[in-house]
Order: C-alpha cells, then structure tokens, then sequence
C-alpha cells in the first residue's frame, strides 16, 4: 500500500477534493508511488485527513478519469501499471523524469473531459448516420446556434444562420481572413502577438504594420498613427489573456481601439482563444460587443476551444456581418469543403447538455490554483536566492510579468546573459520554454525574453518547473565565462 503522506490545508481556498488529486498525481507522476501500489481504503484515508468519505471517493474517481490510477474490486484502487507519465520522459540519473512542456500553452488533460466526450459520441452516432458524413459548409447548424448562444452572454449579438462560420481551428480561420485581404494589403497586426498570425498575413501578401502593445492595450503612439483614414485596412490583436504577455486589455484600451477603427475605417479581427477560461470570473467584453456602440466599425471574432475544452477539437466559430463570411466561405469551400461533422456535432451536444459550462465551472479553480502556486514561486526567483548566493551577478537576476490570469507570461533574461545558452540549460532539466523572438515582428525585441505556458501544471508542478530556472542561469553564466576565457 502507498506510503506517501498526503497533506491536506483546510484553510487554502482550493476545495479538499483537489488538494487531494494533485497531491496523489504529483506524487505518481514522480513516481513516488509505485505502479500497481494500493491506495489506502476510502474510509481509512477518510479517517486519517478528518474528511467525509464521500470527498474521498469523488478524488478517487478523478483519479481514474485520469487514468493515473484503475479501480479494483471491492472498491479497491490502484496506480496504474502503465501510463503514468504525461507526456514525454527522459533518463536522467538513472531514472525516468519529467518533462515539463513550458513552450506551449495548453490545457491539462488530466482534468479536461477526454473520456467523457469520447463516450458521448458514438451515443450521437448510434441516433444519426450522417454524423459520419458530410457537414454544411457553414458548418452543422446546431453548432453555429450554440455558439450564438454562448456568444448572447458574452453580450456578442451572432446570427447564427449568416453571421457564423466554423473552421477547422483558429488557425485556418486566421489563414481565410489574411487570403481575403490579399497582396499589398496593409494589415496592422499587435506586437508582439501569436506568431501564426503574422506567417498567415505574410503568406498572403500583405504589408506588415507591427503595432506595438503594453500590458494594457496598444500603444498610444501606435495607435494613432493607424487611425488615419487608410493607414491599415484590418488590425489583428488579441486583447484577452494575450498571446504571449498573458495580459487582458482593460475596457478602456479597448475603447480606444474600437475609437481608433472608428476614425481608420479598418477592421479589427479579435482572436477570443481563450475568453472563456476566465477563472478570475473577470466577465471582460469582447470587442464585438462593445463594437455595437461604434456605428461602422466592424469586429471579426474567432472563438476556439483548443485550450478551453480540447485541442483535439481543431475547431472553432468565426462571427462576422454576413458580406464578409460569405468571403470566408468561398474560401473554406476550396481549402477544405468543411470541417468534421463528428466532432461538430459532438461539441455542439457538449454545449446544449450544459457540460461545457459545467467543465469550466469544475477546472477554474484549478488553473487559478496554478496560477498563484506559479505566481509564489516566480516572486521567490530573486538575486537572494540560494542559486546566486556568492554571485558576482547577482543583481542581473531573472525577472517575470505577472498578469493576473490567462495560461502564459514572459520572464525576461539579463541582457549579457546568451539565451540561447539559458534554454538549453533548462532543456537539461527538462524545462522547455520558447524564446521570445518568434512574438516581435523584429525577433531581436524579444531576444532576452521567453515564454512559459503554464496550463499544464499542476500547482504542485508548477513550483517544481519554476525551481530550475535559477539553476539554469547560473549555468548559463559559467558556460559564457568557461568559453570567454578560449
């Protein structure tokens, strides 16, 4: 039977339950428990942490959902004998270790509803055939109604019937809106931003304008100089949980902005990737909504579900007026035809059951919790720390943002530090971050910063990931002396 003391804090504002499931999946996933252990009886453990039996069971059953760990007869539970690790391992020391993927912003797995949606769909298909064959071009009307009527309490007014399209995920969708615009196209695009955006832009033709951004919105220099009339015909920007700053614009940049299409006459594309995590229940308005109160000025929203609910999905809904997704669609119809009338028809049933709002309402907490774990663990990365004591450098230490939410931030390097170095550093202890060049329209903006996408994490894993990062600097610093004096 597992050994492992589970520890449990009555006082923190995350539920009993959760605490419980982190603190058994970390511990698996460090393989401090071995596979095929026993975990303690429901009611002995119960009895040990002071909870109901019920609190118990519910963690237990998380945990299988998980596949961390299988239940056995007579209501026995066990770790999994295999599959433990999520996502890939390597040796080190000679034992398997961990991975912790800080490249990439994506949800957790372990507690988004993989199973559970895979298991609704052939209940779907056994009532309708066609759901194996081809969809509407627009995409299965039940899925553009859905998503009008999520968009209503966003306060976004869709038509569903000519105002949506669904793509085959944001990107294809960012990919038709740049073919619309075509060469020569002045397009003005957030800086830094998403990367595929601007290859999407540049691939079709169009005259780049980086537009440069703050923590609260677009610069105001910037965004004058795209307000005269014909500066740009489009602005792309995300302005919730942007990509890679992680910071959500207030509504009064936003105004500006919606004030700045106004006087332009351009057209704003809102990439809304993330919006509806908002695990702070902050209940930002979209600029498609605030756009009704700009007479002329026109919003194209692009809402997806990769990092919300799955990215196996790879879809998402385009809202626009009615002229300009019927450009989208002459498009889409010769890219592809249409996007996948299982997976449309399965996520438009996931919404009408009421279990997308459900499973955001039961995994919010959770990436808040991760959020401030991180957030109390970058604070701890300072010039003090154990990792630099004696440090000749240790004034030039890392520094973090800190947006409140979303699932990434920027931490920025010492300006004589190599940062190529620094990565590969971290690689050595199985921390991969993204080095900032790819965001800025002129890579060497970003060169000292990289970005760490953090959904993955637990709370408990996300301090361990970030306790490398000072280890990894002062490495990095020994290696640039060590080939200096060459």
């Amino acid at each position: 039977m597992s050994s492992v003391p589970i520890q449990i804090d009555h006082n923190r504002s995350i539920p009993i339950r959760n605490q419980i499931v982190e603190a058994y999946s970390l511990a698996i996933i460090e393989c401090k428990i071995k596979p095929g252990s026993r975990l303690p009886s429901i009611r002995a453990l119960a009895s040990r942490l002071k909870v109901s039996p019920a609190t118990i069971a519910a963690a237990y059953r998380e945990l299988v959902d998980r596949a961390l760990v299988i239940a056995s007869p007579r209501s026995s539970f066990c770790v999994s004998p295999g599959g433990t690790e999520l996502g890939p391992v390597y040796p080190g020391n000679g034992s398997a270790r961990r991975i912790y993927q800080l490249n990439r912003i994506e949800p957790d797995l372990r507690i988004h509803p993989v199973q559970e949606f895979v298991r609704m769909l052939p209940v779907i298909a056994a009532k309708d055939l066609s759901i194996g064959g081809y969809e509407e071009y627009r995409g299965y009307r039940g899925l553009r109604e859905a998503l009008a009527g999520l968009d209503r309490e966003d306060g976004v007014v869709t038509n569903p019937e000519t105002g949506m399209l669904i793509t085959s995920g944001a990107q294809q969708a960012i990919t038709l809106i740049a073919r619309c615009f075509g060469p020569g196209a002045k397009v003005a695009i957030e800086d830094p931003c998403f990367p595929g955006a601007r290859i999407a832009f540049r691939n079709s033709g169009a005259d780049i304008v980086p537009v440069a951004s703050t923590n609260d919105g677009l610069d105001s220099a910037a965004l004058k100089t795209i307000s005269v009339p014909g500066a740009v015909s489009v602005l792309y920007c995300c302005p919730t949980y942007g990509n890679p700053r992680g910071w959500s614009w207030t509504e009064a940049a936003r105004v500006r902005v919606l004030e700045a299409a106004h006087t332009g006459g351009f057209m704003i594309i809102e990439d809304d990737y993330l919006g509806d995590l908002d695990y702070l229940a902050e209940k930002t308005r979209r600029l498609a909504g605030l756009a009704a109160e700009f007479p002329g000025v026109k919003v194209v929203r692009i809402r997806t579900f990769s990092k919300c609910l799955l990215p196996t999905l790879l879809l998402a809904g385009v809202s626009a007026d009615s002229a300009f997704i019927n450009k989208l669609l002459a498009l889409k119809v010769a890219d592809d035809i249409g996007s996948s009338a299982l997976l449309q028809r399965g996520l438009a049933q996931f919404i009408w059951e009421g279990r997308y709002e459900a499973h955001l309402e039961r995994v919010r907490p959770r990436y808040r919790a991760t959020r401030e774990a991180l957030r109390g663990a970058l604070a701890a990365q300072s010039p003090k720390g154990d990792a630099l004591k004696g440090s000749s450098h240790a004034r030039d230490a890392l520094r973090f943002d800190d947006p409140p939410a979303g699932l990434s931030l920027l931490g920025y390097l010492p300006p004589d530090l190599d940062p190529a170095r620094f990565i590969v550093e971290c690689e050595k202890d199985g921390v991969i971050v993204m080095s900032g060049r790819d965001y800025w329209f002129d890579g060497a903006n970003g060169r000292h910063c990289f970005r760490i996408g953090f959904g993955a994490l637990s709370p408990e894993e996300a301090v361990i990931a970030v306790s490398f990062f000072n280890n990894a600097l002062v490495r990095a610093r020994e290696y640039s002396v060590d080939h200096s004096l060459l």
